[in-house]
């Protein structure tokens, strides 16, 4: 009776692992095809991780642009640096938002630090460098994800070179005015910004 008994939890034993062992191919091949998915768009990935790291050293360099331009009282150049960098923000999330549906994980560190430049002109073509340098990373950044088949990132890259064009005709365009009229052309910025902070001061009633 025992030996029938030992013989009996054998076979059961022994159909366990034969069931096992028979669904293993299974586990390894739904292993495999997860793995083959997360690494298909590992590309498009490295890709928006590389635009990530540039918009992040670039809102924060524009950012330090417009404390500059605010303490100097130059309102308009103040608001626009202000405005293209929260822009730039934006796009750290839209690429953020796309790599992690893609699996992948964000790198969230700024591709170089920020400068310290205080001219105006010089802060104006640092600018411009910068949005055509991210201008032609993303258009072979399109490229290539087009090549790999990824339709989406290769459209967001598309319409992220929009707005960075517009940055960049705006940054044209402050320049070339600071260059066709100097100095005056930032002394009106500064006056405006005077009369501005003038009037919010006798409101509040500092002035009385």
């Amino acid at each position: 009776m025992e030996i029938g008994l030992r013989g009996t939890l054998r076979r059961a034993l022994v159909e366990r692992v034969l069931q096992f062992t028979a669904a293993k191919p299974f586990f390894i091949m739904e292993s495999a095809t997860k793995t083959q998915a997360k690494n298909k768009y590992q590309v498009s990935i490295d890709l928006l991780n590389d635009a990530v790291g540039k918009e992040i050293a670039t809102s924060l360099q524009y950012m330090y642009f417009h404390t500059h331009f605010e303490d100097d009282r130059y309102q308009y150049l103040s608001k626009i640096m202000r405005e293209i960098s929260i822009a730039e923000m934006r796009h750290i999330e839209e690429f953020s938002d796309r790599i992690l549906f893609l699996q992948g994980d964000v790198d969230m560190n700024a591709s170089f630090r920020t400068r310290q430049v205080t001219d105006v002109k010089e802060m104006l073509r640092m600018a411009m460098q910068l949005e055509q340098s991210t201008i032609d990373s993303y258009n072979e950044a399109s490229r290539i994800a087009s090549e790999n088949k990824d339709a989406v990132t290769h459209k967001m890259f598309q319409d992220i070179i929009v707005e960075e064009e517009q940055h960049l005709d705006t940054f044209r365009t402050e320049l070339q005015n600071l260059i066709d009229y100097g100095e005056e052309y930032l002394a009106l910025q500064s006056a405006a910004g005077s009369k501005h902070t003038s009037k919010s001061f006798n409101h509040s009633g500092g002035g009385e």
